[in-house]
């Protein structure tokens, strides 16, 4: 049986939502839809209540680790990588993710320390594009443009 991530999506109270990642499928749980990832998947997953949002950016893990990261909606414990704790960060991060998107990145394929060093820049103030690129240069290969293999090609 392959290892598998749980992530509760709802729509209400509290609100929780898939920012980023492609589980390979989505279930009907107790409480709405469950996502599902495998093992090593990158998740951007966003929990509101009220007015108050965290994001939170997790790889999966191949096995439940009791030092790993306990996530709210998330089962079982994952890798941690940054968590977001203002609206103006997570709008920001959102954003981010949006960019590397639309740049013709992969964002699962970025390493972890892309995603460490996003969040420890995040307690600074460098402008939204500036931080992107300034990332992007430490990642292998050329910052400039997305790796080969991530360019999106035409239909």
């Amino acid at each position: 049986m392959t290892p598998t991530t749980a992530v509760q999506l709802r729509d209400h109270r509290p609100h929780g939502q898939l920012v980023y990642g492609e589980p390979y499928a989505v279930d009907r749980g107790a409480r709405g839809p469950v996502a599902l990832f495998a093992a090593g998947s990158l998740v951007a997953y966003q929990v509101q209540i009220d007015r108050a949002r965290r994001l939170f950016i997790f790889r999966t893990l191949l096995v439940d680790d009791r030092l790993a990261a306990a996530v709210p909606g998330v089962t079982p414990r994952v890798q941690l990588l940054a968590q977001l704790r203002s609206a103006a960060r997570v709008r920001l991060v959102r954003q981010l993710f949006a960019d590397l998107l639309a740049m013709g990145w992969t964002p699962s394929t970025l390493s972890d320390a892309f995603f460490l060093r996003l969040g420890a820049i995040l307690e600074g103030r460098i402008p939204p594009y500036a931080l992107l690129h300034a990332l992007l240069r430490r990642e292998p290969g050329s910052w400039r443009s997305p790796p080969s293999d991530a360019a999106v090609s035409p239909s």
